[in-house]
């Protein structure tokens, strides 16, 4: 009998464990594509007054396209999107932030470049947007990430990593979070805005639900082991208190 209350707890100890082991909530994932508010273009143009100074001169609003390091101006490419209405639900987090735009080509001249000079590597940089047009953007932003795009062709989609970023935005409560494209070396390459094959610059961002904590194995075998072992005791004392009453 007592062999039987044995295999009775050990039973309902590895009953318990596999309940528990079973029971870990895995995460569920969802992905929000945004389009851009406003794209723009800055030129840091020296010519006349101006100089390649680092700082924004020329804007073309409604642009997004050639990105371009000569010798003698720089022209980057912004798109601002709208965040203020995404919020994280309890237990969510971001867990991908990724700007996307497509390279349309490599025939792009000018600011002392000649065609088919490719840059290399492409860095995109991160500022608080309004929603407005503005040359300041040009030296607003900080650095995020880059892409090689060395070997790059036509049509492939560039994926720039922005997660700290957007999570800051978020997290601050900022309605605008602002993208500026640049060339990082020598050369110029021009961008997709959509004209010819529909495909923006978007900002995909991708959110999971952080699981509740689970013990450890250990923890939950050990107690189920106790359980187990604690209802076989008390039946056997039980059973020892029976049968002392029955020979009294």
């Amino acid at each position: 009998m007592n062999n039987l209350y044995h295999k009775v707890a050990v039973a309902s100890a590895c009953t318990a464990l596999s309940f528990a082991l079973g029971a870990s909530p895995e995460a569920k994932a969802a992905s929000f594509t945004f389009a851009p508010t406003i794209t723009f273009e800055v030129i840091d143009l020296e010519e006349g007054p101006n100089r390649f100074d680092g700082l924004g001169d020329l804007v073309f609003p409604g642009n997004f396209d050639t990105v371009v390091r000569g010798t003698f101006g720089e022209a980057a490419e912004f798109a601002e999107f709208n965040i203020g209405s995404f919020s994280l639900a309890p237990n969510t987090v971001i867990s991908s932030a990724v700007f996307q735009a497509e390279l349309l080509s490599f025939l792009v001249t000018g600011l002392g470049v000649d065609d088919y000079t490719n840059p290399g590597t492409l860095g995109i940089f991160g500022y608080v947007g309004n929603g407005t047009v503005d040359a300041s953007d040009f030296e607003a932003g900080v650095f995020l990430s880059s892409v090689d795009v060395s070997s790059s062709s036509p049509g492939d989609i560039l994926n720039f990593d922005v997660t700290p970023f957007v999570n800051q935005r978020v997290s601050n409560g900022d309605t605008f979070a602002g993208f500026g494209i640049r060339a990082l070396n020598f050369g110029g390459l021009a961008l997709e805005r959509g004209q010819f094959s529909g495909i923006q610059p978007r900002l995909i961002v991708e959110t999971a639900d952080v699981a509740e904590p689970v013990p450890e194995p250990t923890t939950i075998f050990g107690s189920a082991i106790a359980l187990g072992v604690g209802g076989w005791l008390k039946r056997k004392k039980s059973s020892q208190q029976n049968k002392t009453t029955s020979q009294g």
